[in-house]
């Protein structure tokens, strides 16, 4: 909206008369306002007005990293740290079968939700391969040095094909974002 106190006000009343009508509580100290084409005085005199505090771009929001220009790769970090830490937890143990599994059902799910709204970049989603590669052939240990038993590009054909049905992350985010476009 724009950065107006009459505006603000009215939202506010808005929020205040919903609460009042469904027995809530409208936490105004959640809410972040967003510096955009407004002085910092102005921002900081509505945020006082509403209660709420400021932030800055880019900022996550439910996970996903928001910006007025294109992201860019460490915007993109915290998935590539969730897959690292799920890959710790990924035991040595487990069976080839399980660790299919878990490449496909854990390493794979993983982006989902990033791919769903954006484009990754190449460097991340080779990032997120190599992770789902040690899954698969390695388990956790970063420093077995087992070989992989068949090309990368084998592994994300479909079963019928002859591969192992691992999807393939590029093929997956330009179906994914498909959607936006329908």
């Amino acid at each position: 909206m724009e950065g107006c106190g009459r505006q603000l006000f009215l939202l506010k009343a808005l929020l205040n008369s919903f609460a009042t009508s469904t027995g809530l509580k409208v936490n105004f100290s959640k809410p972040m306002m967003i510096l955009v084409n407004l002085s910092a005085e102005k921002l900081q005199h509505l945020s006082v007005t509403f209660g709420c505090s400021t932030g800055t771009l880019p900022f996550t929001y439910l996970g996903l990293p928001l910006a007025l220009t294109e992201l860019r790769v460490q915007d993109f970090l915290p998935l590539v740290t969730r897959c690292e830490r799920r890959l710790v937890n990924t035991s040595l143990f487990l069976s080839q079968a399980r660790k299919l599994q878990i490449t496909n059902f854990v390493f794979t799910s993983l982006p989902t939700f990033f791919m769903s709204t954006f484009s990754l970049h190449v460097t991340i989603r080779e990032q997120v391969d190599k992770f789902r590669k040690h899954c698969l052939w390695r388990g956790s240990d970063e420093t077995n040095r087992i070989n992989a038993k068949t090309a990368w590009k084998m592994v994300t054909r479909p079963k019928d094909e002859g591969g192992l049905g691992v999807l393939d992350l590029r093929s997956e985010n330009e179906a994914l974002l498909l959607k936006k476009h329908a």
